[in-house]
């Protein structure tokens, strides 16, 4: 797959039907055209453009995991299930109640952050919330996590960095990859 980022500016030409759009990175766009096999149909997905969030920003979350972790003597892996229940990146899905356990057992064979609970059921029929772990979270979900982790550290008296600090590792790939 290749991803091609493009300003708000894309064009349609009513007379060719044909659908323009000005590429960011035209290098890789040219390299993507002369790789195209002309008897093959492509797909082409457009979304809103998000940053995915720092690796800096990820280990200071497990940082402030493992600092609250102690100080409530718990295990660092419940710690981050219940920052991101508490912050929830999640999907509800309806499921016959047979499918409950296999869809539970293999949602959270995908990492430690993704937890599964049961919402609600009616019959033979359950709804389970499946919450994504970190590693799927942008820069704007990414920041909504280290804000609760950050708060509730400091009610414990767990010392933390400050926003703007926090803000930095946020911006921390933002910037060392606006410049590829």
């Amino acid at each position: 797959m290749t991803q091609l980022d493009f300003p708000g500016t894309a064009r349609w030409i009513p007379e060719t039907q044909e659908f323009c759009i000005k590429p960011l990175n035209i290098p890789a766009t040219l390299q993507w055209i002369m790789r195209q096999d002309p008897g093959k149909t492509y797909t082409c997905e457009l979304k809103e453009f998000r940053r995915k969030r720092s690796k800096n920003a990820n280990d200071y979350c497990w940082v402030l995991c493992e600092k609250l972790a102690q100080a409530l003597h718990m295990e660092k892996d419940d710690v981050y299930r219940d920052q991101i229940k508490s912050v929830g990146v999640f999907k509800d899905f309806h499921l016959n109640e047979a499918e409950e356990k296999s869809f539970c057992t293999a949602w959270g064979m995908l990492g430690t952050g993704w937890v599964t609970e049961r919402v609600d059921f009616s019959g033979d029929m359950v709804t389970v919330r499946a919450y994504y772990g970190s590693s799927r979270y942008n820069t704007k979900q990414m920041a909504r996590l280290l804000d609760h982790l950050i708060q509730d550290c400091s009610a414990c008296g767990i010392e933390t960095i400050t926003p703007k600090e926090a803000a930095l590792l946020l911006d921390d790939w933002r910037e060392s990859h606006a410049q590829k």
